[in-house]
């Protein structure tokens, strides 16, 4: 592991389609919250030097959908409806960058979260998202697990 990430965090697994192109990631849960986050590296630059806003778009994607499934108890794959994002400040190489997810609410079929994405300075971006908890015989999503599986395991 790269000596950034700090203790307690353990690495997302690389057999999850797209994200084998993006990592390594990581991952703990605690308080029953999931927090995933990444060192930014070579990869994830943009050509101004800085971390490449769709990366950390995607890592708070990933965290809103973890926690909608950590706050519904499942395990079922959770599809992202809608997400916002505001870019606070930049990120650079070799910089701790995390999750900080509060969720807010599901219903039956919904769920909604907020968040922060922190680095070494303070908030680099923010998010807010929305959802879809599928109902366990959905076709669509039969075959694809979601984060909270694996965490769990």
């Amino acid at each position: 592991m790269h000596p950034n990430v700090p203790d307690g965090f353990q690495p997302f697994p690389e057999d999850q389609g797209f994200t084998n192109h993006i990592g390594p990631l990581y991952f703990r849960v605690e308080d029953g919250v999931g927090i995933m986050g990444f060192v930014v590296q070579e990869i994830h630059m943009n050509p101004a030097g800085i971390c490449h806003g769709g990366m950390m778009m995607t890592l708070m994607d990933m965290a809103v959908g973890m926690n909608v499934q950590l706050a519904a108890k499942t395990e079922a794959f959770s599809p992202t409806i809608q997400m916002s994002y505001d870019f606070l400040q930049p990120a650079f190489k070799d910089e701790w960058l995390v999750s900080e997810i509060d969720f807010r609410h599901t219903t039956r079929r919904l769920g909604f979260a907020s968040g922060l994405m922190v680095g070494p300075n303070g908030p680099v971006m923010r998010c807010n998202g929305l959802a879809k908890l599928p109902s366990a015989n959905d076709p669509r999503f039969a075959k694809a697990e979601g984060a909270a599986a694996f965490i769990r395991s």
